[in-house]
């Protein structure tokens, strides 16, 4: 994904910000999702939001949450792009 040369989607904004949390993102990445999280609250929020789970998910609070409820989270907010 060339994403220095044109802006991202959410879609793209949350696998990025997924694979932030995994690895290491490439300085273009970093920018494309930066540029993209200017201007999307939504995404800014579902990153938030991230970051919170991940935690909880470290410290074994979210055992009961499904991998059919981490999903809904994701389309909730790729749904509120169209």
């Amino acid at each position: 994904m060339n994403v220095m040369s044109r802006k991202i989607t959410c879609k793209q904004a949350v696998d990025l910000i997924y694979k932030k949390e995994e690895e290491k993102l490439s300085a273009g990445q970093r920018f494309a999702l930066w540029q993209h999280l200017t201007g999307c609250s939504l995404c800014r929020i579902f990153q938030v939001q991230n970051k919170i789970i991940g935690k909880a998910m470290a410290q074994g609070f979210t055992d009961s949450l499904t991998s059919e409820e981490k999903e809904a989270i994701v389309k909730s907010v790729i749904k509120s792009e169209s």
